[in-house]
């Protein structure tokens, strides 16, 4: 199994089962919807009822390394794929990192050792 995380586009479909689902009443949604269920809660926290969405150990899975079993519908794949979803904090610094510049080659500049060989074929060519 892969390790590598991969971000979803917005309008990308994701499904799990129902006891990881957090705040939703369907299996499934697109990312968008998902996160706007989380944004709206977190916006509301001081008066939002946070006992409507009880915070189990099964929905605590979302934020750890492992992430839930879940599928996801993918523009650039058929059909769906099974795997792992987690929720992250993504950055993209304002300023691009600098590209490391690429060191040349050295070229092989040494000359290739004389063979004890070479001193009979030079008495034999006299």
């Amino acid at each position: 199994m892969s390790q590598e995380f991969i971000s979803l586009k917005p309008h990308e479909v994701i499904s799990c089962e129902m006891r990881y689902q957090i705040g939703l009443k369907n299996p499934t949604s697109t990312v968008q919807e998902f996160l706007q269920v989380i944004a709206n809660a977190l916006q509301h926290y001081s008066g939002y009822n946070i006992s409507t969405i009880e915070w189990n150990s099964n929905r605590r899975l979302w934020f750890s390394t492992e992430g839930i079993r879940g599928e996801a519908l993918r523009f650039e794949k058929k059909g769906w794929q099974s795997g792992r979803l987690r929720l992250s904090i993504e950055f993209c610094p304002d300023e691009p990192e600098p590209e490391t510049p690429e060191l040349p080659l050295l070229e092989a500049s040494i000359e290739p050792a004389d063979s004890p060989l070479d001193e009979i074929r030079r008495l034999a060519e006299e």
